[in-house]
């Protein structure tokens, strides 16, 4: 029994054997290392990626400060595997694994924390929460004429598209999450998840997977392909790297106080993780919610117009359900615009916000000219991070009142 068991492993150890081979053939050693290695992405991950760096503005944004008076001690209610709970903010931020939570009303801080070893200076990244920032950069290069629009076909600009299937997308069908690229979740390192995180030629990635999904019916699809050609587009009209880009249009009009970084697939292709990799001090990325609560306009500099916030931020309401079937967005009341989530608060007004993954939140309220940003090392044991948001917008606007 117990050599027929030994056999049996030896078989098992080799059959992994030749998969792990015939994938570094497939794919490439350094795809299969950084899966091996690294397994499942974490909030570290900037460390082992090279970047490429976002310059600080010249003329720093200051925020005055305004701290509320018994914040700390408010009750916040949540949700953990649909079972009620409560706890006061302090401890409930700490417990939940959160880094940063940045609270600003009337273009002031009224709270600003930091928990579990994390400070002011500390590095956070944002995971799928830059794909609404790749959204504003899509913006600003129609605005300034480098993109005609929209609508136009994403061969326009991937001309490798040209007269193949592919060649019907728009690009608003990439912002939208609805195009019939084929994105397959999970599957180890042969799923997409891995692909369009770990390849170390992203851009080369994404030209060459034309699979179309066959069955595609129109509906909600998350894909990280659609971000990565997205950058590909911003490259080829812009003509500069979309790092440089992000500099020049938007994180120095910001006034940042520190330098980002976006992350690259490898020092080779040296093309943004269009999909996860921006890097930032918290502090400088609520910025990017106030200039969005003046509808465009921040430090002094008109950034982007309100004709693209309008357009790109606030899904259709009421929502068709059926387009967010069997996606996880489904039954939460939550819609997806140009790489924005949005949803009706309990004030009859719109919220919206940008996420990513271990609970990364930009999360804005114009009804209340309330912005907040939470980065986390985990999402911690919570249902949905956007209920609680909106819970405290609440507490702080019942505070202000």
């Amino acid at each position: 029994m117990k050599n027929n068991i030994l056999k049996f492993a030896v078989i098992l150890g080799g059959i992994f054997v030749v998969i792990i081979l015939l994938s570094i053939v497939s794919y490439s050693p350094e795809y299969m290392y950084r899966v091996i290695r690294y397994r499942e992405s974490d909030v570290n991950d900037y460390k082992i990626f090279p970047e490429r760096t976002v310059e600080h503005s010249t003329q720093p944004y200051n925020y005055k400060m305004k701290l509320l008076d018994g914040l700390e001690d408010k009750v916040i209610s949540y949700k953990y595997i649909s079972k009620n709970y409560e706890k006061k903010l302090m401890d409930f931020l700490e417990d939940t694994k959160t880094t940063s939570f940045i609270i600003i009303h009337d273009d002031k801080i009224v709270f600003e924390q930091y928990f579990n070893g994390y400070n002011r200076d500390s590095i956070n990244t944002s995971f799928s929460s830059v794909k609404s920032i790749v959204s504003l950069l899509i913006g600003i290069a129609i605005d300034e004429g480098y993109i005609e629009g929209e609508k136009q076909s994403i061969a326009d600009y991937i001309h490798e598209f040209k007269n193949t299937t592919l060649e019907e997308i728009t690009i608003e069908d990439l912002l939208l999450m609805r195009s019939k690229i084929r994105y397959k979740e999970g599957s180890l390192w042969f799923g997409d998840d891995a692909k369009t995180y770990y390849m170390p030629n992203l851009r080369e990635l994404a030209i060459t997977h034309i699979k179309i999904d066959k069955n595609y019916k129109g509906n909600f699809h998350y894909n990280n392909y659609h971000p990565l050609l997205l950058g590909i587009i911003l490259e080829r009209s812009t003509g500069q790297d979309v790092s440089s880009f992000l500099e020049e249009k938007l994180w120095k009009k910001l006034g940042t106080e520190y330098n980002a970084s976006w992350s690259l697939d490898s020092s080779e292709s040296g093309f943004e993780k269009m999909e996860s990799g921006l890097n930032f001090r918290s502090i400088d990325f609520v910025k990017v919610g106030s200039m969005l609560l003046h509808m465009g306009k921040w430090n002094s500099e008109d950034i982007i117009s309100e004709d693209w916030i309008y357009k790109s931020i606030i899904a259709e309401f009421p929502l068709d359900e059926g387009d967010y079937k069997n996606s996880f967005l489904e039954k939460t009341d939550v819609g997806y615009k140009y790489m924005w989530y949005s949803f009706e608060n309990n004030n009859g007004g719109y919220d919206y916000f940008a996420a990513g993954k271990h609970g990364q939140f930009l999360y804005i309220s114009p009804m209340n000219n309330i912005v907040i940003v939470r980065n986390g090392i985990e999402s911690g044991k919570i249902d949905w991070w956007p209920d609680v948001l909106e819970n405290i917008t609440n507490i702080v606007a019942e505070l202000q009142n």
